[in-house]
């Protein structure tokens, strides 16, 4: 255990100075959350606690050598915080993302920016199949989402496993450059005539649409299948595949299948589940 660095004087409590302590001893032993402003009036931070008394007092004896540096940070700069008492713990986590949303702090990360969420949109006619990324919430196509853990990657892994088991490369050097970068494009059209000769539309379509809508993992199956296989097969490549292959697994249990038990929890009409939506229901599931 690493030795802490003991003190000849007490470190300063930016916030005793600004708020004093009676304004601590004030917040309740209760479920809530709160918000924190800086010097002009600009909100910081909000967060919530099943008990704000301590999340508070956690923040009020921050020490600068063993606190993360974000939270010094933040205690430097607020100048007011705010509190408001809620029902229950799951009551906090709804009013927090409500307040995260209409705020958007600029020292919160999660649930504050739309562009952290995506859907996966599906187009397709007699020449070829399209699939694309977008944040927008279309009405173009087959729409699936929105999926927020692992989108950038389960897409990307997407993108190489279709194309892999289509084109049936040696080495990574026979893919496509745009497929192999750390942001798969936006887009990206398979012809037809390039399916693996086994396959036929209507069986990889479907197998597409119930692993986008989180009703079957058989896309899984049937890439692990067809992917190449070969003695002559690169070490780089068959590294590649099985880390896609993982990848996309992961992407279908944190994404589409957590998203359809969600819709089958709640009943919802539409399986399709907007960004908004998708983190209430996640604070509702834990």
């Amino acid at each position: 255990m690493p030795a802490r660095q003991l003190h000849l004087f007490a470190p300063p409590k930016p916030l005793v100075q600004r708020l004093g302590e009676a304004f601590f001893r004030a917040a309740p032993r209760e479920p809530g959350v709160y918000v924190m402003t800086g010097r002009d009036g600009l909100v910081l931070y909000v967060g919530q606690s099943r008990n704000l008394r301590q999340r508070l007092a956690s923040y009020k004896n921050a020490l600068p050598d063993r606190a993360p540096r974000k939270v010094i940070r933040l205690v430097r700069a607020v100048e007011s915080i705010t509190w408001e008492r809620c029902e229950s713990a799951e009551g906090a986590r709804l009013r927090e993302n409500e307040l995260l949303r209409l705020h958007r702090p600029r020292l919160n990360r999660l649930n504050t920016w739309p562009r952290a969420y995506s859907f996966i949109q599906l187009k397709y006619d007699e020449a070829a199949l399209e699939v694309s990324r977008t944040q927008e919430a279309a009405t173009v196509g087959q729409l699936y989402g929105a999926f927020k853990s692992h989108i950038t990657a389960g897409y990307g892994a997407l993108l190489r496993l279709t194309w892999a088991a289509w084109h049936q490369p040696a080495s990574p050097h026979d893919f496509p450059a745009q497929l192999l970068g750390g942001k798969p494009p936006r887009q990206y059209r398979f012809r037809w005539n390039s399916m693996p000769a086994p396959w036929s539309q209507e069986n990889f379509l479907g197998c597409l649409q119930g692993f986008l809508a989180g009703k079957s993992d058989s896309l899984v199956q049937l890439l692990t299948e067809t992917v190449p296989a070969r003695d002559d097969l690169s070490p780089f490549q068959r590294a590649l595949q099985a880390r896609d292959l993982e990848i996309l697994n992961q992407f279908y249990q944190r994404g589409p299948r957590r998203n359809h038990d969600l819709s089958q929890r709640h009943n919802l009409p539409n399986p399709l589940i907007l960004q908004e939506e998708l983190d209430d229901l996640l604070v509702e599931k834990r």
